[in-house]
C-alpha cells in the first residue's frame, strides 16, 4: 500500500481494542468485510495492523476524497456494530498524513 501525503485524501485510522483471545477473530472478521469493500469507488488501500500483545488491531484505510469516503459511510456504516462482538473500544478517526519517510529501494 503506497502511504501519501499529496493531494486531498482522506487517511482513516481506526483502533479496535480487544483481548488476546478475540483479536485473530476481529482481524479474521475485519479481513472478510475488507475484501468485500475494497473495490468501492475512493479506495486506494487498506491495511490491518495487529499489536503483539494481541489487545489491538488497527485498521489503516487511505481513499481518495472526503465525498468517497462520506459515500462509503453512507452505504456501510450500519455494517460496523457488527465488529463489537470482538472488540470493547472502537475508535475511528481521519487524518493528514504530514510527514512521511519512505526509504528508496537498494539494489
Amino acid at each position: 500500500m503506497l502511504v501519501s501525503k499529496e493531494g486531498n485524501l482522506v487517511t482513516l485510522i481506526n483502533v479496535f481494542e480487544t483481548t488476546p483471545e478475540q483479536q485473530q477473530a476481529l482481524i479474521d472478521q475485519w479481513t472478510r468485510f475488507t475484501e468485500e469493500i475494497k473495490d468501492e469507488p475512493g479506495v486506494i488501500g487498506i491495511a490491518l495492523h495487529k499489536s503483539t500483545d494481541g489487545t489491538r488491531m488497527i485498521n489503516y484505510a487511505q481513499w481518495r476524497s472526503q465525498a468517497d469516503f462520506d459515500t462509503f459511510l453512507r452505504r456501510h456504516g450500519a455494517e460496523f456494530a457488527q465488529f463489537s462482538q470482538n472488540a470493547s473500544r472502537i475508535d475511528p478517526h481521519t487524518y493528514d498524513v504530514v510527514y512521511l519517510y519512505e526509504r528508496q529501494a537498494v539494489n
